[in-house]
């Protein structure tokens, strides 16, 4: 799910170490809870525009969802629409337990994997109509993008799209900036969370969220191969963009 700040879902040489935090995290998820309660991420606005994004595909589409965590919110999205097929990739088998909760009431054929992101798209041969990934992209390294990209256009069938939601640095913010104003954002404007969870939560930020801005993310895409991603819309840094082949 895209979404969640406190999960960590890819790494080199930590891969291990990041797999075991992601069940403790998914196992203590307080935290989280009330981030997305309080829609201090705009949760609630992103998931609505990427609903509206999903009722232009075609009819019977297959579905990818890499990082899904719980999949709470396509609980509701994918409830109202022509879905052929769903497959939700997640580091935590505790997230995918969730997640099999609370999507029992889709009428298609449903499909759970346990891994990396990358890892599960380079094991794989199937193909989809849409891809789609949330606040996960910006846990990787520039190489690990770019290699992401490269794999989602070889995973998706003709026409297919990538749906990608994500934090977003502004064209002329690097990454110290950014860090600064996001943070200064979260301690002075989130709500439901006490001032010790906000600290935990920019801790993590500090540590292990690498945005890039969009042209960039723009020029990885062109370059596997995709057209370039179109804005479909933006809340402050969190941004919804839709690539297609």
């Amino acid at each position: 799910m895209l979404w969640r700040i406190f999960y960590r879902p890819y790494g080199d040489a930590m891969h291990d170490q990041i797999q075991t935090e992601a069940e403790n995290i998914f196992d203590t998820w307080e935290i989280y809870k009330k981030i997305v309660s309080a829609n201090n991420m705009f949760h609630r606005e992103l998931y609505a525009d990427v609903a509206a994004v999903l009722q232009t595909v075609k009819m019977n589409f297959s579905f990818l969802d890499l990082g899904c965590g719980d999949a709470a919110h396509f609980a509701t999205v994918l409830a109202g629409l022509p879905i052929g097929g769903y497959c939700g990739v997640d580091l935590s088998k505790t997230a995918l337990a969730l997640a099999a909760d609370n999507l029992q009431a889709l009428a298609c054929p449903v499909e759970w994997r346990c891994g990396d992101l990358l890892e599960v798209l380079a094991a794989s041969t199937q193909r989809y109509d849409v891809i789609f990934t949330g606040f996960a992209l910006h846990h990787l390294s520039v190489t690990q993008k770019e290699a992401f990209f490269q794999a989602a256009l070889a995973h998706l069938n003709a026409s297919g799209c990538l749906v990608l939601v994500d934090t977003v640095r502004a064209e002329q913010e690097d990454r110290a900036a950014y860090l600064a104003a996001y943070c200064g954002w979260l301690r002075d404007c989130w709500q439901g969370v006490c001032p010790q969870e906000k600290e935990v939560a920019c801790q993590h930020i500090m540590d292990y969220d690498f945005p890039e801005t969009l042209s960039a993310l723009q020029a990885m895409a062109e370059q596997a191969g995709f057209r370039a991603g179109l804005p479909i819309s933006r809340y402050r840094w969190h941004q919804l963009l839709r690539f297609e082949m």
